[in-house]
C-alpha cells in the first residue's frame, strides 16, 4: 500500500535529518563525498533564493538543476509518499513535492556544515 502525504507530516522527520546528517558527516570524513555535492560550492544567487523564499517554489530553471539523493542513502531513510521526493540542490537538501514543484522542508547548507564551508 503507497504512504499518502496524509500520513506524513510535510517535514524532514528527526530521523531523516540524523540519517542525513550522519551520511554526510561520514562521506566528508572518508573524503568521499557523493559527485554532484563535491562539485557543488555557492549558494544559490540572491534573486532566486529570494523568489524560492517568496514563492516557496523553485522557479522552471532551479528545477532542472535538481539532483536525487545518492540511493544508498535514499535506501536508508524511511518511505516517502509517491508524489514527494528528497533531493540535492546546491549545499541544500529538500524534501518536495513533486505534483506542484513545493518546497515542504530544507536542510541547509549540509555540505557547508559537513566541510566547514
Amino acid at each position: 500500500m503507497a504512504l499518502s502525504d496524509k500520513d506524513r507530516p510535510p517535514y524532514f522527520l528527526p530521523e531523516e535529518r540524523r540519517i542525513i546528517l550522519d551520511y554526510y558527516h561520514r562521506a566528508a570524513s572518508s573524503k568521499s563525498l557523493p559527485h554532484g555535492l563535491a562539485k557543488r560550492g555557492g549558494k544559490l544567487p540572491p534573486g532566486l533564493q529570494k523568489q524560492l523564499d517568496k514563492n516557496g517554489r523553485l522557479p522552471p530553471g532551479l528545477q532542472k538543476r535538481l539532483e536525487p539523493l545518492p540511493a544508498d542513502l535514499d535506501r536508508r531513510l524511511p518511505p516517502l509518499p509517491q508524489s514527494w521526493e528528497r533531493v540535492i540542490l546546491e549545499r541544500d537538501v529538500i524534501l518536495i513535492d513533486r505534483r506542484t514543484n513545493r518546497i515542504l522542508d530544507i536542510i541547509e547548507n549540509v555540505i557547508g556544515l559537513i566541510t566547514g564551508r
